[in-house]
C-alpha cells in the first residue's frame, strides 16, 4: 500500500483509475475496508479513486493530538493528504459516518470539493451507536484517568459488549508505537476521549454537528441517499436535504432489497444496497 508522510505520520492511501478525482469515505472509525474496495472497482473505468487509512486506523500512523473530534483529525489529514498528491479539488463519497466526514470536510475546506454525496447518515442517539462511542471513547477515558498503561490494558481485553471491540484501537496503536502512546499525558488524553466522544454523541451528528445557517452554505451538487434501519433512519437524510440547498434525494434506495455483493465481502449487518447507491452516483457524478 502507497504511504505518504503528511504533517507529523505516514498516511497510507491507494489509488484506482484515471479522471477526476474521487475521494471514497467509510466511518473515521476503521481503516479500508471490503466496501471500499468494491466502490473502487466500479468506479475507477471513469474516475480516479482514492481510499485511505485515516491516522489512527489501519496501517496509518499515530497522532493523538487536540482536536475537536477525531473527525476534524481526519479532515485535516485527509486535507494534508490532498494537497500532498496534488489533488486541489476533489468529489468526495461518504458511507454512514464517511458522509458525515466528507460534510464536515466540505465545511472546513469548501474550495477543495466539487460534490458531496452521503449514504446511509447515522443516528448517534441509537442504542447501537452510543454503545460504540462508550466502548471507543468512554470507557478509555474512565480508565486514563489511572494511568495510560491502564487504559492500553483495558483496551486490550474490554468488557463483553456487541461493540467492545472497537476499544481496541488503543491497544493497536500501542502495539505499533508504544512509546508514543505512553508519553500522552493520561489526564490530558482523557478529556480528549471524553471530548470526542460528546462531540460524536450529539443528536446532531450526522449533520456533522452544523446549524442550518452552515448547511445552507454548502453549494456544491450534494447525493442524498437513505437508509431504513434503526440507526440510519431516513428521517435523517430528509433533515439534510430540507437544508442542503443543492442537494438531490434518492428515497427509492431505502425500499430496495440489500445488495448481496456488498454484504458478501462486508458484514451481515450492512443495510440499504450499497450496489444501488453506487449505480446512483456514478450517475450523479457524470452528471456534474
Amino acid at each position: 500500500m502507497p504511504k505518504q508522510f503528511v504533517h507529523d505520520i505516514d498516511i497510507m492511501y491507494e489509488a484506482y483509475g484515471h479522471g477526476e478525482t474521487i475521494v471514497y469515505l467509510q466511518s473515521v472509525l476503521g481503516g479500508i475496508n471490503p466496501g471500499a474496495y468494491y466502490f473502487a472497482g466500479r468506479m475507477s473505468n471513469n474516475f480516479r479513486v482514492i481510499i485511505w487509512d485515516g491516522p489512527n486506523n489501519g496501517q496509518s500512523g499515530v497522532s493523538i493530538k487536540s482536536a475537536a473530534s477525531e473527525y476534524h483529525l481526519a479532515c485535516e489529514y485527509l486535507a494534508g493528504l490532498m494537497d500532498a498528491l496534488g489533488e486541489k479539488t476533489i468529489h468526495i463519497a461518504g458511507c454512514s459516518g464517511g458522509g458525515e466526514m466528507g460534510l464536515l470536510f466540505t465545511h472546513i475546506y469548501p474550495d477543495k470539493v466539487k460534490s458531496l454525496a452521503m449514504y446511509r447518515p447515522t443516528d448517534t442517539s441509537s442504542e447501537v451507536e452510543r454503545e460504540i462511542i462508550k466502548a471507543r471513547y468512554f470507557d478509555i477515558a474512565q480508565q486514563a484517568q489511572k494511568s495510560m498503561p491502564d487504559a492500553v490494558a483495558y483496551s486490550e481485553n474490554p468488557l463483553p459488549t456487541r461493540f467492545g471491540g472497537v476499544s481496541r484501537w488503543l491497544a493497536d496503536l500501542y502495539r505499533r508505537d508504544s512509546s508514543k502512546i505512553l508519553e500522552i499525558d493520561n489526564e490530558a488524553f482523557a478529556r480528549l476521549m471524553q471530548s470526542w466522544g460528546e462531540w460524536m454523541g450529539n443528536p446532531l451528528f450526522y449533520r456533522a454537528n452544523l446549524c442550518d445557517s452552515d448547511l445552507r452554505k454548502v453549494k456544491i451538487p450534494t447525493l442524498i441517499c437513505p437508509c431504513a434501519d434503526d440507526y440510519h433512519p431516513e428521517r435523517l437524510a430528509i433533515d439534510l436535504h430540507s437544508n442542503l440547498p443543492n442537494s438531490t434525494y434518492i428515497p427509492s434506495l431505502k425500499h430496495r432489497a440489500q445488495d448481496e455483493i456488498y454484504n458478501a465481502v462486508c458484514d451481515e449487518n450492512s443495510f440499504g444496497g450499497f450496489g444501488d447507491f453506487v449505480d446512483e452516483y456514478e450517475k450523479f457524478v457524470k452528471s456534474i
